[in-house]
Order: structure tokens, then sequence, then C-alpha cells
């Protein structure tokens, strides 16, 4: 029963996402670029859309991610076959991003806001205004450790960055609790393509810590788990990229 109804809802968000599609032809935001925070956060994407020749060739392309802000850290990107039109090509990338949110789950505890899957790139051509697209790239952040009592405890919201983590030698990154109000900041040092060390300063340094961190690759969803050692002593694990609940369920034990 449950299945059925989801499936349902995915498929009327899709045709609610299909009524405000807009063609490339008619969009007058511009082009995108390599170095765009959408691409940056998905570095398998990029290489597909502007690397491999099967791909960036396509006669159309589409890319769809949660709106606003790529509020998840999720991402559809669907290239022609065959003979499919652009309105194809869209469909199929809004619907697997709307199936892809869906089994990720409530986004509530990190996010104030309504995040929905929409077409943003079709055809080479930014098809929602740039303006609405971040200007760095965010995603879903939970941060667990251990209080003065030695209780786990969970800080909720959204990171961001700007550079490309695991590509780039070092990438700074904030966090905001689930009101968007700032509490972290802190770097990745890169020492292998998916690893390295991490620092971690919140609260204006009224907690804080280091360690290591790895990014990983589906199951359940690209994420990057951080685990370090606060001043104290005390285990602190860093997740970005999965909803509180599904972080917590995945690594909230510490």
């Amino acid at each position: 029963m449950i299945r059925p109804l989801l499936i349902s809802l995915i498929a009327l968000v899709t045709l609610c996402g299909q009524a405000g599609a807009q063609y490339a032809s008619n969009s007058p935001y511009g082009k995108p670029e390599r170095r765009d925070p959408i691409f940056l956060r998905f570095p398998e994407m990029a290489q597909r859309y502007w690397v491999n020749t099967e791909t960036m060739a396509a006669s159309h392309k589409s890319v769809a991610v949660p709106m606003p802000r790529q509020c998840a850290f999720v991402y559809a990107d669907s290239y022609t076959r065959g003979q499919m039109s652009e309105r194809e090509v869209q469909d199929t990338a809004l619907s697997t991003c709307n199936r892809k949110l869906a089994e990720l789950g409530p986004l509530g505890e990190n996010y104030n806001i309504n995040c929905q899957c929409k077409v943003v790139i079709s055809d080479d051509k930014y098809v929602v205004p740039r303006d609405s697209m971040p200007e760095q790239a965010y995603g879903p952040a939970s941060i667990f450790y251990r209080d003065g009592q030695g209780n786990i405890a969970r800080l909720n919201g959204s990171a961001r960055y700007g550079a490309l983590i695991g590509h780039d030698r070092s990438v700074t990154f904030s966090i905001d609790n689930v009101n968007a109000e700032p509490v972290c900041e802190g770097t990745f040092t890169n020492e292998a393509p998916n690893s390295g060390r991490f620092s971690l300063s919140c609260f204006n340094g009224k907690f804080g810590g280091n360690g290591n961190y790895e990014s990983r690759t589906g199951a359940p969803n690209d994420h990057i788990v951080a685990r370090g050692q606060n001043r104290n002593g005390q285990p602190i694990v860093m997740v970005i990229g999965l909803p509180a609940q599904l972080a917590t369920n995945t690594y909230g034990g510490i």
C-alpha cells in the first residue's frame, strides 16, 4: 500500500514540475560553466557532462536537483537515448531526482524550507534564474559529539563550501543550523582522492575538533563522513550529504 502511494506521489510531483519546465531555446539565463557550484558538488556528473565523449555530445541533456539552494545532496542528469526529445530527457532527469529525494526521507531537521526537485539545466542552458542557484555548494549536515556529561549530542543543519572536495588541496566549509544561522566553520585538507584531514570550530571557538574524513559514494547516498576528537579527547562525527534521520541511523552511535 505504501509503495504504490509513494510511486503515485513521485509521479504527481514530476507532473507538477513539468508544468513549469522551460526549453533551452526560450531560456535567457545563460550557459553553465565547469566551475559552477552544481558541478563542484557532483564530480561524477561533471565528468559525464563535460568530459565523457558519449554524454557530453548528446543532442539533449538535462540536470535536475532539489531546490532551493540544491537543498539535498542528490542530483539526476539525463542524456539523449535514441530519438528522445528535450522534454523527454528533462522528464527523465526530474523523475529520477524525485525518486532519489523520496528515498532519502524527510529533510525538515536540516532545512526550514520546502525542498523539491527541479530541472535547472537543459541543453547547455540554465532554465532557472541564475540568482536562484547557489554561489556555493550545499548539503545537509549533522554533527554528533559527547557533551560535558558524556551524553551523545547532535547538531543538525546544512553545510556549504566553494571548492571541489577530494580534488582541491584545501577546502573551507561552514555549517548553519536549521534556522540558517552560522554555527561552525572548518577545513578539509585532501591527502588522497577520497580522504584526508578535517578541522572544525563551532560556537565562536567554544567547541571544535579535528580528525580524518572520507568521501563515500552510494549506500545510501553520496556523502562525507568525518571522524575525530574534540579538545577533551571526546569523539566527534560529522556527516555531510545525508538528512539528519538517515545520518543518525547510520553514524549517530559515535
